[in-house]
């Protein structure tokens, strides 16, 4: 996954891989619930499943899934080492 300057600040992702569907797909966000939000759009605009049709279960997974981005983690723990 190639990253940019801007993905590195923010913390949270999600593959859409992991809800479920054939898709390598990467959201990041400010925020689990920016995170959540995008996922939602990702999955209407690309995979045509609107919001209305999602069922809890979907959500519910959506949710489950959403993580730290590891590389930012790493980043952030190098900092502090470099700064003792």
């Amino acid at each position: 996954m190639s990253q940019i300057y801007e993905d590195c600040e923010r913390p949270f992702l999600l593959r859409c891989g992991d809800v479920g569907l054939d898709c390598n797909f990467v959201i990041l966000g400010q925020t689990e619930e920016e995170v959540e939000g995008l996922t939602i759009t990702h999955m209407f605009e690309d995979h045509a499943i609107h919001p209305e049709e999602m069922t809890t279960c979907m959500r519910l997974k959506i949710r489950q899934n959403i993580r730290l981005n590891r590389d930012l983690v790493r980043a952030e723990v190098c900092k502090l080492q470099t700064n003792y």
